[in-house]
């Protein structure tokens, strides 16, 4: 089997990590008041006249945190045509990670001649790279890959071009070519600089680095024991963001929605630096978030904070 890394440019960045919550309501108001982060619409993000008619629209919100996006979907506003349901978990929590990528066909034949199996929008496998068009617009392409391959299930969207120039002006202002990281505001609550990593949790480690070093071009860039979670872990570095793969040391794994013991990878959590953790501590507290301090970090506790493990530090280190 060929282990020929992709090109680079045909994965440019994440797009968005994908959390699911029961009240999006009650989650906007929680972004907007804790983290002073106002949600994205779909009518702010993309121009309708050039979408699919039919295409769910009231969803989900888009909340920008430094140099993530994250997309926040309630699957109970998920209206669907009549037999289909949902590919989500009733609860709360981060199901998937998605990237943008400049040919997802090309990318669909490329992961399945390396053996990992995708499936399509309708939730149909996909072979030799015959993906159908999405039901969002006509020039855009998305496919999934299949958890029992890859651990966690990965997005990838290629987004048509008459879409992007809209796009890039609120739903994702990284699209625009000048785009640079926003220095921290004095009105942010949190003080938040910028993304540090994603933590996944994962029983399998030479999946996660096989996938994101020998099938995808990234690179490990540190290993170690992660003390937060009690695991062994590896960082790698991909596409301009940090995903750091755990290994509890008790090689036991409990699925974030169930809660029953899982072999599938679960993404648990995303770490921020910020200007200041007392800054951090105080605001917290304010709203009525309970965290702890875990080493030189403040992390939430995710049976409060919809699933996700939000881990604050001063030191950039990922």
């Amino acid at each position: 089997m060929s282990t020929q890394p992709l090109l680079s440019t045909a994965v440019p960045m994440m797009f968005h990590p994908t959390l699911v919550v029961d009240d999006l309501p009650q989650a906007t108001e929680w972004f907007q008041r804790v983290f002073g982060r106002r949600g994205v619409r779909w009518e702010e993000k993309y121009d309708f006249s050039k979408l699919k008619g039919d295409y769910p629209k009231e969803y989900s919100i888009f909340i920008h945190l430094g140099d993530v996006v994250v997309d926040v979907l309630s699957p109970k506003l998920l209206a669907l045509p009549e037999g289909k349901k949902a590919p989500y978990p009733e609860g709360q929590g981060l199901t998937d990670i998605a990237w943008y990528t400049e040919d997802a066909r090309a990318l669909a034949s490329y992961f399945t001649a390396r053996g990992i199996r995708v499936r399509d929008q309708n939730g149909s496998l996909v072979e030799n790279g015959d993906l159908p068009v999405s039901n969002l617009a006509d020039d855009c392409y998305i496919l999934w890959t299949l958890p029992e391959d890859t651990g966690l299930t990965y997005e990838f969207l290629e987004m048509g071009e008459q879409h992007r120039e809209f796009y890039s002006l609120v739903g994702d202002p990284r699209l625009n070519p000048s785009w640079t990281l926003p220095v921290a505001s004095a009105d942010d609550p949190l003080g938040v600089v910028r993304s540090l990593h994603h933590t996944i949790l994962t029983l399998d480690l030479d999946r996660a680095e096989r996938l994101y070093t020998c099938i995808l071009p990234g690179r490990v860039i540190r290993r170690g024991t992660d003390t937060q979670w009690g695991a062994e872990s590896v960082s790698i570095e991909f596409a301009g963001s940090v995903l750091k793969f755990a290994r509890p040391q008790s090689d036991a794994l409990t699925d974030v929605f169930t809660g029953e013991p899982t072999e599938t990878d679960s993404y648990v959590g995303m770490t921020y630096q910020v200007l200041d953790l007392e800054r951090v501590a105080r605001h917290l507290t304010q709203q009525g978030v309970g965290f702890e301090r875990v080493d030189e970090a403040i992390c939430t506790f995710p049976a409060e904070t919809m699933g996700v493990r939000w881990t604050f530090v001063e030191n950039a280190r990922p």
